[in-house]
């Protein structure tokens, strides 16, 4: 009788907690449904199952679309409500039903038409159902207050207005549409309802309805003639926006977006079929009480395989009851609340029955599971490469990527020996370090990858297991690689550059106690990227370096060490021992012409010039200089080389080796640099003026200023040197600013002392590539008081690098008030396009044409004819390097205007040009020789 009894007990305790949990089952389902957190799965489950219910059906409604190809025929947007008119003077011909007009019309138009859209309006309205669009929105985005948009009275008189206010749902998607709104008294129905035919119906939009239900006309081709009246007769018309850049469309659940007009006919076609209705919320709070109890009931007296099985019917059954209520009676059920609250009750009931330790277990097994589920995935995904070994090396476990790279399947791997992949583990796996260390992956293939490996020892409770997680190292050593050969090699060509260069001569010189260094520079390569572009530079300088590599060969090696440069060093072989008839052929295989990729016309034929310098040992004295700065042999190389190829340049060579000569000068070319710039700080050059006199009377009418060197410096340095040096080292600036400022600074001085006033002053052809020393020298210029008449002497070659800005420069100088001479005409190009538009007003004939003439027939002949042209151009003639008595009675009879040269006097300190005037003044003037 006890244990009757105790059984009872226990199977109506068990009860009560099944239908408890059941109770805190319906506790949590009612705050989630308090809490809204529900309606949005409702909402995507009842999508997903209407989603397989959509089709076509048949139809009355017919949308005239205004889409984009109708606003781009008729060319503007909005239209003139004339296009309106035609179109609705159209349909009613046409003998349509009845027209929904979505078309804002609440102001007047600015473009026309209101008359005969109101006409238009009126004609239809008489016969055929025609509605108007009213609508409700904010007055502003800043504002809550709203405000009613009506069609203008004219319009909204003979017609019905409708609403077409469409709410969406809290997910942003359009599911209702509402009856309409009252605003404030009188009240608007739907479009819906409207063309529905009835009055004051609101409904849930039927998407099981496919849009391709309706037929589709395009407003242009209504206007244009090209739909039928049987198209249009007897139908219900609406009329709205489907353009996409209109911007009136909207979300809905099933078909995505959706223009207003569709959505419209989707809500009229909803109504005419019976409409699409919900429970009320007390229905549907009976629905789900019942579901909580007979859930309760049913899960309560099974086992739990036969509760999922009761679960899993439920579900199928409840999903096909939403589906009946949907198609054949118009009503939209709660699908996933039902489900998900059977299936709390069900959870809540089944873990009921389980007591503390069977609960302990379960949870227990899950976080493992899930534990596991998630060290699996970590493993499986990540981009290192992990093994699990056991102590004798076997592999026990290898994640996919490790597989892939290997080219092993997961049965291959597992089992197999640790060695097999990795050769670096022949010893055993306890061998290898602890720390990581570089190794490499044999595949399948016999394939070699670099890779770094960390081997850790996991603690079990059985053997031992250990992890090696390998790291790829590929794309570190390709990395590695490439670093290592841009430090080295030139990008462009191939070749190596200057770094390596100086390594790879150092290297060989310790092998070879001879060699001989060539540097090659290619002409007018400047040129080709300004003609061609700087694609074509590229192309041709690695078209260069394939020459100079397939003609060096075996014999040595190449380097590109600049722009247009390259360097070649043959170890072994001296200049006058065959290195002469090297750089010869070397010249001849690099000049045959070159066709390049891209470049339209004839092949290019370039140019080039080489320096070459011999290794003199370690005992030279090239090498002693050198050593001060610790430079290598192929740094010094390099720098005569070099050196020996700028000078070949200047003396018009192909080739030029470096001597001794070289050497000397160019260590006093690097001893000047200084020195130019100290004496310029220190106001120590000196300045001598040579005389120019007027041939016909010998009067002396001004002086030339020329630049020497101090003579407290104890050397001499020759004016040509001098210009040299200071033009190659950027200090010709400065050094002809301050011949100008100290002239100025004696402007005063010569005014006083009446001094001829006429000064001539040389300016080299650097100083024309540089602006800023121009404009200083105008501001010279205007400084002056006035007493001098400064004329600047300069060279053909002035013109040669950019002839435009140089005739620009040279206006400048005579607007500043000086005067142009040119200087030593005849030596240069001598062209005499340039004399008609510099504006030069003086023709300075060379010396070396005027030195000695009379046992020079052709200079006579060049001088005469020189004379006569200048004269023929308004130009003023001077003659420089008068030596000879003979000399100054040729030019007179030529014609010469003024004369120069030692016959009259050196160029002298200014002390002994006022001496040598003042004897001038007291002498009698020496008869001219007769001729």
């Amino acid at each position: 009788m006890k244990s009757i009894s105790s059984g009872v007990f226990s199977r109506s305790r068990s009860a009560l907690k099944a239908m408890l949990a059941a109770f805190l089952a319906g506790v949590v389902f009612v705050l989630l449904l308090w809490q809204g957190i529900l309606e949005r799965p409702e909402a995507g489950l009842r999508d997903r199952i209407i989603s397989h219910l959509v089709k076509e059906q048949p139809s009355n409604l017919l949308i005239l679309e205004i889409d984009s190809a109708s606003i781009e025929a008729i060319g503007q947007w909005p239209w003139p409500r004339s296009v309106h008119a035609r179109a609705i003077n159209q349909l009613e011909n046409a003998g349509i039903r009845s027209l929904m007009i979505d078309v804002d019309f609440s102001s007047p138009s600015s473009i026309g038409g209101d008359r005969e859209l109101e006409q238009a309006i009126q004609s239809i309205s008489k016969d055929i159902p025609t509605y108007l669009p009213v609508f409700v929105q904010r007055r502003s985005q800043a504002e809550s207050a709203l405000m009613i948009r009506r069609p203008i009275t004219a319009l909204a008189d003979s017609v019905e207005l409708v609403s077409v206010n469409m709410h969406p749902s809290s997910d942003g998607l359009v599911r209702y549409l509402s009856v309409g709104f009252r605003w404030p008294d009188e009240f608007y129905r739907g479009a819906w309802s409207a063309l529905a035919e009835q009055s004051d119906s609101g409904t849930w939009v039927d998407y099981t309805i496919s849009p391709q239900s309706f037929r589709y006309v395009r407003f242009i081709d209504l206007l244009q003639g090209r739909v039928p009246d049987e198209v249009l007769r007897g139908r219900d018309v609406l009329i709205g926006a489907t353009a996409i850049e209109l911007g009136d469309t909207l979300a809905t659940p099933i078909h995505q977006v959706l223009p207003g007009v569709v959505i419209q006919a989707l809500g009229a076609q909803t109504l005419r079929n019976g409409g699409l209705y919900s429970p009320s919320p007390l229905v549907g709070f009976v629905i789900l009480a019942l579901v909580l109890f007979v859930a309760a009931v049913v899960f309560s007296r099974c086992q739990w395989r036969q509760g999922l099985l009761m679960l899993g019917v439920a579900i199928g059954v409840w999903s096909g009851v939403f589906v009946w209520a949907y198609l054949e009676a118009q009503l939209l059920l709660d699908v996933f609340k039902p489900i998900l609250l059977s299936a709390l009750v069900y959870v809540a009931v089944n873990l009921a029955r389980l007591d503390a330790v069977t609960l302990e277990r379960l949870w227990l097994q899950i976080s493992l599971s899930d534990n596991e589920a998630l060290l699996n995935r970590i493993v499986a995904t990540t981009n290192d490469y992990i093994l699990c070994v056991d102590r004798s090396g076997r592999i026990t476990k290898a994640n996919q990527s490790i597989q892939t790279l290997c080219e092993l399947s997961e049965s291959d791997m597992e089992g197999a020996s640790l060695e097999a992949i990795m050769p670096d583990a022949r010893h055993g796996v306890m061998e290898l370090p602890d720390e990581p260390f570089d190794t490499y992956l044999v595949t399948q293939g016999g394939h070699h990858i670099p890779a770094q490996a960390t081997v850790s020892r996991v603690a079990t409770s059985g053997d031992a297991i250990f992890t090696v997680v390998l790291r790829d190292l590929r794309e570190r050593v390709e990395r590695e690689r490439e670093l290592e050969y841009r430090a080295s090699y030139d990008a462009l060509t191939g070749l190596l550059n200057r770094s390596a260069f100086f390594d790879r001569v150092n290297e060989t010189l310790q092998n070879h106690s001879a060699g001989c260094l060539v540097c090659l520079d290619i002409d007018y390569f400047r040129d080709v990227n300004d003609t061609y572009g700087h694609a074509a530079g590229d192309t041709l300088l690695a078209a260069i370096a394939g020459r100079i590599t397939q003609f060096v060969g075996t014999l040595g090696c190449c380097a590109r060490i600049g722009g247009d440069g390259f360097a070649l060093w043959l170890p072994g072989l001296r200049y006058s021992a065959g290195g002469s008839e090297f750089c010869g052929s070397l010249l001849e295989h690099l000049e045959r012409p070159l066709a390049l990729a891209g470049v339209d016309g004839p092949s290019v034929e370039v140019s080039a010039t080489v320096g070459a310098a011999d290794y003199q040992g370690k005992k030279s004295t090239a090498d002693k200089a050198a050593n001060e700065c610790s430079a290598t042999p192929a740094e010094i190389m390099l720098r005569q080389a070099a050196d020996a190829m700028r000078l070949g340049k200047q003396e018009g060579v192909a080739v030029r080796c470096y001597n001794q000569n070289d050497q000397q000068a160019a260590l006093r070319r690097l001893e000047l640099v200084p020195a130019i710039r100290t004496h310029i700080q220190n106001n120590a050059f000196n300045l001598v003026y040579q005389p120019k006199l007027e041939l016909n009377t010998l009067t002396p009418v001004g002086c030339e200023a020329l630049l020497r060197w101090p003579h407290s410096a104890n050397e001499y340095i020759s004016v040509a040197q001098l210009i040299e040096v200071a033009e190659n080292s950027r200090q010709i600036v400065p050094l002809t600013r301050w011949v100008v400022e100290t002239l100025l600074s004696q402007e005063s001085e010569w005014e006083r002392l009446g001094r001829p006033r006429h000064l001539a002053l040389n300016l080299s052809p650097r100083l024309f590539q540089d602006r800023v020393f121009f404009d200083g020298l105008k501001d010279l210029l205007r400084s002056s008081s006035g007493y001098f008449d400064i004329e600047c002497e300069i060279t053909e070659t002035a013109l040669l690098d950019n002839e435009g800005l140089a005739r620009e420069m040279v206006s400048e100088l005579i607007d500043s008030g000086a005067s142009i001479a040119i200087d030593d005409f005849g030596t240069g190009y001598s062209s005499l396009a340039y004399l008609q538009s510099l504006r030069a007003s003086v023709l300075k004939i060379d010396k070396s044409f005027v030195s000695y003439i009379q046992e020079f027939p052709n200079n006579q002949v060049i001088v005469r004819s020189t004379i006569n042209m200048a004269h023929d151009l308004g130009m003023t003639v001077v003659a420089e390097g008068v030596e000879t008595a003979d000399d100054e009675r040729f030019l007179h009879a030529s014609g010469c205007d003024l004369v120069q040269g030692y016959l009259y006097g050196k160029p002298m300190a200014l002390a002994d040009f006022d001496r040598w005037l003042a004897d001038r003044k007291q002498a009698r003037t020496r008869p001219m020789i007769s001729s």
